[in-house]
C-alpha cells in the first residue's frame, strides 16, 4: 500500500492517531485512493479493521465509521483499529445503489475477489490481503440502501471449522442485534459476502446491518457503533465493559428471499425484525387501481430481515427476505 499522511496526523506505524489516504499496489484501482484513519495504542495488542461504504447509500454506517475514529484513544488501547469510512469509492456523491459503476458488480458479493479481475474483485483482494493483513477482525458496516428497510442483524459464516465457528458467533453476539445470522457452509463454494470470503483463508469478518432509505437515524448509528466498540473490548482492544443488550439476538442459520411474483405496488403488513409464521401474510401486490393481484407469504417461519420499502416492484425482482431461525433455537 501507500500511504500519504495529512496535516493533523502522526506518521503511519507510529503510535497514535493517524489520517490520510492510502493507494492500492494492485493497478487496477490506481486512479483511487481510500480516506483511512489508524489508531495505534502504545501497547502491542489485537488489529481491528473496520468499513463501510460498500454501498455508499448505507450512511449509518458510514456514520458508525467516522464517530469511531474518535472514541479509541491511542494512550489507553492495546494494539490497533483501521478504519475506511467510504470503500464504494467510484460510486461516492453518485447515488450508486448496490453496484460499482466501474464493473457494474457489487462489492458485497465479491470476495474473496482476485487480483486479475474488474475492479470491484482486485479491491476486495486488495482489501483482505493488504489493508487487513494481520487483523484479528474485520466488520463491514452496512444497511438500508435508498429503497429498503433492514432490522438490526449481524453476520458471520458458517464453517466445518469449529473453533473459528464458535469465535464468529461470539463476535457477531457483540452486536445488540434483533437477528445474528450464520450464513451456511455452503455460501462458501461460491463469491459472496466479506465474512464468506475472509473463512476460506480461516480468517474472521463480520458484517452489521442497520438502517433505512438513506437516511441518518441515531438509533441505527448507535447498533453499529456499539457493536464495533464491544468487539474491541471482546478483543481486548478495549478494558470497559460491553455495552448492554436490548434485543433478542435471535440466531438463524439462512434466510429466504421473497420476489415479487408479478408486476406491481407492494403493501407491506410486516416490518422488518418482525417475528413471522409459515404461511403469514405479509403484504399484497396491488395494481394501480387498488385491485390485490397476489398475496406474499412467509415462506417458513422466522422473522422478516429486510423489504423493500418503495412499493413499485417489477416482477422477479426481491421484496425482501426471511430469516429462518436455527433449529435448535425453535
Amino acid at each position: 500500500m501507500q500511504i500519504t499522511r495529512s496535516n493533523n496526523s502522526c506518521e503511519y506505524g507510529e503510535i497514535g492517531v493517524f489520517r490520510g489516504h492510502l493507494r492500492f499496489d494492485n493497478p487496477i484501482l490506481a486512479d483511487y485512493s481510500w480516506p483511512l484513519c489508524e489508531i495505534r495504542g502504545r501497547k502491542p495488542g489485537p488489529r481491528l479493521c473496520v468499513s463501510a461504504g460498500v454501498h455508499v447509500n448505507e450512511v449509518a454506517g458510514i456514520e458508525a465509521a467516522v464517530r469511531l475514529q474518535r472514541v479509541f484513544d491511542p494512550e489507553t488501547i492495546q494494539g490497533s483499529v483501521s478504519i475506511i469510512p467510504i470503500i464504494n469509492q467510484p460510486a461516492f456523491y453518485k447515488y450508486t445503489e448496490y453496484v460499482c459503476p466501474i464493473d457494474g458488480r457489487n462489492i458485497n458479493f465479491t470476495y474473496p475477489g482476485k487480483s486479475d479481475g474488474t475492479f470491484s474483485e482486485a479491491l476486495c483482494d486488495s482489501i483482505m490481503n493488504e489493508w487487513c493483513v494481520g487483523a484479528d477482525c474485520y466488520i463491514d458496516m452496512h444497511g438500508g440502501d435508498l429503497r429498503e428497510n433492514v432490522s438490526k442483524f449481524s453476520i458471520f459464516q458458517h464453517t466445518s471449522n469449529v473453533e473459528l465457528d464458535t469465535l464468529g458467533r461470539r463476535m457477531a453476539m457483540c452486536f445488540d442485534a434483533e437477528i445474528v445470522m450464520g450464513l451456511p457452509e455452503a455460501y462458501m463454494d461460491k463469491p459472496g459476502r466479506a465474512p464468506t470470503g475472509f473463512v476460506r483463508n480461516n480468517r474472521l469478518a463480520l458484517m452489521s446491518e442497520a438502517g433505512a432509505n438513506g437516511l441518518l437515524d441515531e438509533g441505527s448509528i448507535s447498533f453499529h457503533f456499539e457493536g464495533v466498540v464491544n468487539v474491541a473490548r471482546t478483543l481486548g482492544i478495549l478494558d470497559t465493559p460491553l455495552s448492554q443488550f436490548l434485543n433478542a439476538r435471535a440466531a438463524c442459520d439462512g434466510y429466504i428471499w421473497l420476489n415479487c411474483p408479478v408486476d406491481g405496488e407492494f403493501h407491506a403488513e410486516v416490518e422488518p425484525g418482525d417475528r413471522v409464521t409459515k404461511g403469514q401474510r405479509l403484504g399484497t401486490v396491488r395494481n394501480l387501481f387498488g385491485e390485490t393481484l397476489e398475496e406474499i407469504v412467509a415462506p417458513d417461519t422466522g422473522f422478516l430481515l429486510w423489504r423493500m420499502t418503495h412499493p413499485t416492484i417489477p416482477k422477479g425482482s426481491p421484496i425482501g427476505a426471511v430469516a429462518v431461525e436455527e433449529k435448535s433455537a425453535s
